[in-house]
């Protein structure tokens, strides 16, 4: 991600009562305590500078019982990755991973967002760039598919050792049908 155009990549939600943390690079992320805050998985949002330089963190506070507050990184041409993680209602298996953001027509419809900042978005570049990740993570990081959908190396050794996937509508096994190598 980081090698396809500049950007900044930040945790999507701060740790209790901790301002939002900045990742550099896939390091930054692997180094922190952000998977185990985060129940063993990753939950980032950030932005390609040539999209987009409007987001921004907002600060909301919690029930005192939990602590004082949380911070998110906010606006209309973020992105989000969140890396599946194992899912206690389906026997511990591990979930589906999925890269969201707005679309252009999505955004003007239902973003809780100015238009000027929707507007200041530079849609077609977002969605270049999006497919490049896209296409990077199937063609080179993908070990396997789950209808369709690619199965990362982490993901698949945790298959070959026993492991499961959840994805809609079932749990699958190494064997299972659906998956192909």
């Amino acid at each position: 991600m980081f090698e396809l155009s500049p950007m900044r990549l930040f945790e999507a939600y701060s740790r209790v009562d901790h301002e939002i943390r900045e990742f550099k690079s896939g390091k930054d992320v692997l180094e922190s305590s952000h998977i185990e805050d985060n129940h063993g998985g990753i939950f980032v949002r950030g932005w390609w500078d040539s999209v987009t330089s409007s987001p921004y963190v907002k600060r909301f506070d919690l029930n005192p019982t939990v602590g004082r507050f949380r911070e998110s990184l906010e606006g209309v041409g973020t992105f989000q990755l969140l890396q599946g993680r194992p899912h206690d209602l389906a026997d511990n298996a591990l979930n589906l991973s999925c890269f969201t953001h707005w679309n252009e027509k999505g955004a003007f419809q239902r973003a809780n967002c100015s238009d000027a900042d929707i507007s200041e978005v530079n849609w077609a570049e977002l969605k270049c760039l999006s497919g490049k990740l896209h296409r990077q993570i199937r063609n080179t990081f993908s070990k396997a598919k789950l209808f369709k959908r690619p199965i990362l190396e982490g993901a698949y050794t945790d298959l070959k050792n026993g492991g499961k996937l959840f994805g809609q509508p079932g749990v699958y096994l190494i064997g299972s049908e659906e998956i192909e190598s």
